[in-house]
């Protein structure tokens, strides 16, 4: 399988893949705003109808050196977080997504009307 090798400023933080079928994600993020500055990174996915998670919001400072290494790996490291994806969940999102959308386009909603 490919997986990610994950290391910070010289140390290994996990080897995270998700099998043969999947999405692994790792992520830098910097935010800047009102409220301040931060940095993290997050190393994710999902697999079989569940989020997956190595690490969550690791907190990063200027001059940190991250590497993900891409290998083909006979297993990873056991995510610390599993989450499964709910059908109520998945339909909850689109509902939000479809009524952003909507806002954003100038566009009226209008649900049907349930017939007894």
């Amino acid at each position: 399988m490919r997986a990610f090798n994950v290391s910070l400023n010289g140390k290994k933080l996990c080897l995270a893949g998700v099998g043969e079928r999947g999405v692994l994600s790792a992520i830098v993020t910097s935010v800047a705003g009102d409220r301040g500055a931060d940095l993290f990174m997050e190393v994710g996915g999902l697999a079989n109808e569940e989020h997956v998670d190595w690490i969550k919001q690791k907190r990063l400072h200027a001059g940190d050196e991250i590497r993900v290494k891409i290998v083909d790996a006979g297993s990873a490291d056991k995510p610390v977080r599993k989450r499964r994806i709910h059908p109520s969940e998945t339909l909850n999102a689109k509902k939000r997504y479809v009524r952003m959308m909507a806002k954003e386009l100038g566009w009226k909603i209008q649900a049907a009307t349930r017939r007894s």
